[in-house]
């Protein structure tokens, strides 16, 4: 599966000067992540919202615009969203403090893996989805009053509706009687484009290079993400299979009511 559609006209690239200027002021910032990073450890709680400073300045950086609808996940709620791109951990993290629930692969990444760790993210191995472990830590993180935000697909994908959703990530809600929140993450194609759905440059999916893909990015000009967090469903008294079904059809719906080009 490719990275980017076959049929995606060339968005809007940075000129020359304007890259040079973003790379400086990237590589400020890393370095401020690099300084955040020593003092993560002795955040407790507030490290969250040190990551979410972070990411939130990485996006205006990079040029992404967030549009946002509803109201985030409270606290001891499980929050599930459809799966894009490596960006979709950094545009949700700028949003909610919750604690994310990410292949172990995501704690080697520069940065963003470090952060993930002293935010409480769940990682869990290649597999692990199909046992008792996930359930457990998820019900742990729930009980301790965070928000936990999965990505029920438990893989990236380029449609714009997704993919069928595990059900049995749902149980640690079901078992606590902790509410569930639907989040549908569009990005708008460029508004000249006649491609739809995702914005062909973003679904980070199949073998792409996670350097090679930021690097694509980092040249466009801008991006429009739209963000929208639906009604909560209760969790207690569902079953699993219905519950990541209604879940994955309230995305579906906010995904298709999302409007298909950024504003002009």
């Amino acid at each position: 599966m490719s990275a980017i559609s076959s049929n995606a006209a060339a968005p809007p690239y940075l000129a020359p000067w304007r890259r040079i200027l973003r790379a400086v002021a990237l590589f400020g910032h890393f370095l401020a992540g690099l300084l955040i990073l020593l003092v993560l450890p002795l955040a407790g709680r507030r490290a969250g919202r040190l990551a979410a400073w972070w990411y939130r300045r990485f996006l205006r950086l990079m040029g992404i615009r967030l549009r946002i609808n509803g109201i985030p996940p409270a606290t001891g709620a499980l929050g599930v969203a459809n799966h894009v791109s490596w960006l979709d951990i950094i545009v949700l993290g700028s949003l909610v403090d919750a604690a994310f629930v990410s292949k172990t692969e995501v704690g080697d990444w520069p940065l963003v893996g470090r952060f993930a760790r002293h935010t409480g993210t769940v990682f869990l191995p290649r597999g692990a989805y199909r046992t008792g472990e996930a359930g457990e830590r998820l019900h742990e993180a729930m009980a301790e009053g965070r928000c936990v935000v999965l990505f029920p697909e438990a893989t990236t994908n380029a449609d714009l509706a997704p993919s069928r959703f595990h059900g049995r990530l749902f149980a640690p809600a079901i078992d606590g009687g902790y509410p569930v929140q639907p989040i549908a993450v569009h990005y708008l194609p460029p508004a000249d484009s006649t491609e739809t759905g995702h914005h062909p440059y973003v679904p980070w999916v199949g073998d792409a290079d996670l350097v090679s893909h930021f690097l694509t990015l980092f040249r466009l000009e801008g991006l429009e993400v739209t963000v929208t967090f639906c009604e909560p469903h209760p969790g207690d008294g569902r079953d699993r299979r219905g519950l990541a079904e209604d879940s994955r059809r309230a995305i579906v719906a906010a995904l298709e009511g999302s409007p298909e080009k950024p504003a002009a």
